[in-house]
């Protein structure tokens, strides 16, 4: 029996979450939120302002990014499967190059022009003439 619950411990383990090593992939719902009420008012605000915390670096992501790709582009691994596939974005936050957190949001309202790294510094701006609007990160010029 004690062998029993020691696996059965070690599959939850396994199975927690998305992410690999000390990081596991969460959905965040009140950024999702934030965006979504930005996206609708077509808005725009540094993400700092949206997304506080502890950070220095976002890696953001699209559907079908493999997990060799986060790998290499972060450093370390986020996932646990071959790809992200939520129908949304994947975001790494990332201090002093450590991956503080990483999170998703629906839908995919962040526009990257194929982009992975961003500042702390990034701003969301209104892309197009429509409401609700994709989101494009924009860093400022330095």
């Amino acid at each position: 029996m004690r062998k029993l619950a020691v696996l059965f411990v070690l599959v939850l383990a396994v199975c927690a979450g998305c992410g690999w090593g000390g990081v596991r992939v969460e959905h965040d719902e009140r950024l999702q939120d934030r965006l979504r009420e930005l996206s609708a008012a077509r808005g725009s605000a540094a993400l700092a302002e949206v997304e506080g915390g502890e950070w220095d670096t976002v890696y953001v992501f699209s559907e079908g990014t493999s997990a060799e790709r986060v790998e290499r582009e972060v450093g370390s691994a986020v996932l646990s499967e071959e790809y992200y596939y939520d129908a949304g974005n994947l975001l790494v936050f990332v201090l002093d190059g450590e991956v503080t957190r990483a999170v998703t949001v629906l839908p995919d309202l962040l526009a990257t022009g194929g982009r992975a790294k961003w500042s702390r510094d990034v701003r969301l701006e209104p892309q197009g003439q429509r409401a609700p609007a994709v989101l494009r990160l924009v860093e400022p010029a330095r």
